[in-house]
């Protein structure tokens, strides 16, 4: 098991979308986030689960999808451990999230 650390823009992506589900739907928003608890302690636990984001040639970049919603999570390994730089939706602004790599 690696730490698994979630770099700031990504923590306000999450926060944004969970309060987007919260403003609809309380209990919809309570889901997402037990969603994507549970899919950070996957990674967590298995840092070379989910696939290679398409058109990045590094291996250590990775994305898994939340389930039950458009949206996935991408991280990166970095050896000693794993950063979370983006909850992105499935439809929107591909790729948008690999300035943040060099933030790492």
């Amino acid at each position: 098991m690696k730490l698994l650390k979630i770099i700031g823009p990504a923590e306000s992506e999450f926060e944004k979308v969970t309060t987007w589900y919260r403003d609809r739907d309380p209990r919809v928003a309570e889901r997402f986030v037990a969603e994507a608890r549970n899919t950070l302690q996957r990674i967590e636990s298995f840092p070379q689960i989910g696939s290679r984001v398409p058109g990045v040639p590094d291996r250590n970049v990775r994305h898994m999808p939340i389930r039950t919603f458009p949206y996935y999570i991408v991280f990166v390994d970095l050896g000693e451990h794993l950063e979370v730089i983006a909850f992105a939706h499935n439809r929107r602004r591909p790729g948008y999230f690999m300035s943040r790599m060099r933030q790492s």
